[in-house]
């Protein structure tokens, strides 16, 4: 049974200390740089400085490889390249910060990094696409990544919602690969989960109600790519259902508010405030009450997930059919704005 080392819990400590400093240190240049003034579309009231994930991501990428390092890891073409597609989103989302980028742009560039990542993952998670043709297996998980990529971007609108989602869920995919039977990827991926967790918490130090410091889409870029990797490795290792279950609320909050506007004849790839959790806002919830909720649905998914990792098929289908209740409860209290 594989055992993480000491130095992958080490990171986690190391990355949520070092985002901590680090932010509150660099809090007066990204307010020079990266300064955000509420519009019609903002959630946030007051102009407030993005680019926080320029600290998260490239501390947890060296704290993680440090860590692994440190315990005689060799690199694999895998992790070259993991690493690379990371740092590329990460520099087209600060570019994207400091100036705007066409829509096509960084769909090609966000293209090119989800390609140099799934030409080289194990041959495990290709299997839940196996029935296709190869080249159609390739652009069914090409669109796969793009999507949770971008839907990434969408869903980080308020305070604490990247953390609330990706800490428990990075967690997880670690967990899965130290008490599994198997690996369910490269040791890199769970160190890299861990560090990535561990700094999201230290920029959560910033990040909490009311947020002096937004990750930007140079945190929520490489979140989405190391999420969506994380999620196919434990797909082939355990199954759709065990790595889909702690990313569904993201994924049913962004895919039925892009639906319903493009139903709607808007144009889905222009900011709005129609997410549920921004609804639920417009309708009287604060954003910790927001918060709170999502975070226990998140917690439950999780938990779900990690539940049924060895079960039997009808208990995965048992365990999915929970989430989709959780999920559908969380969004119904948000588009209400119950209390």
């Amino acid at each position: 049974m594989p055992i993480l080392p000491l130095a992958t819990f080490v990171g986690f400590g190391a990355a949520f200390t070092g985002s901590a400093l680090f932010c509150r240190v660099s809090l007066p240049l990204l307010r020079d740089l990266f300064l955000v003034t509420p519009g019609a579309r903002s959630s946030h009231v007051r102009a407030t400085p993005q680019g926080g994930g320029l600290i998260v991501a490239p501390l947890a990428l060296a704290i993680a490889w440090v860590a692994l390092l440190s315990i005689g890891w060799r690199p694999q073409v895998f992790d070259w390249r993991l690493l690379a597609a990371l740092l590329a989103l990460t520099a087209l989302g600060c570019w994207d910060d400091l100036r705007g980028l066409s829509a096509r742009f960084r769909l090609l560039v966000q293209a090119g990094a989800a390609a140099l990542v799934l030409m080289t993952l194990p041959s495990q998670p290709l299997l839940i696409v196996a029935c296709l043709p190869p080249f159609l297996a390739f652009s069914v998980l090409l669109i796969g990544v793009l999507w949770f990529v971008n839907l990434t971007n969408f869903m980080d609108g308020i305070d604490l919602i990247s953390v609330t989602q990706f800490v428990p869920a990075f967690l997880t995919i670690a967990l899965l690969e130290a008490l599994g039977h198997e690996a369910i990827g490269p040791l890199s991926m769970a160190t890299l989960c861990l560090a990535f967790a561990g700094a999201l918490l230290g920029f959560a130090t910033l990040n909490r109600p009311p947020a002096r410091l937004f990750l930007g889409d140079s945190g929520s870029l490489p979140l989405g790519l190391l999420g969506a990797t994380g999620a196919l490795l434990v797909a082939g290792q355990y199954g759709v259902i065990v790595a889909g279950l702690p990313f569904l609320y993201y994924c049913a909050d962004a895919t039925l508010t892009l639906a319903r506007r493009a139903l709607a004849g808007e144009k889905v790839w222009e900011a709005h405030k129609q997410h549920f959790y921004q609804r639920a806002l417009q309708r009287g919830l604060t954003v910790p009450q927001i918060i709170q909720r999502i975070g226990v649905c998140n917690v439950a998914l999780c938990a779900a997930s990690l539940l049924v990792v060895n079960a039997s098929p009808a208990a995965h289908y048992a365990a999915l059919a929970f989430g989709i209740v959780v999920v559908g409860a969380l969004l119904r209290s948000l588009a209400r704005g119950s209390g």
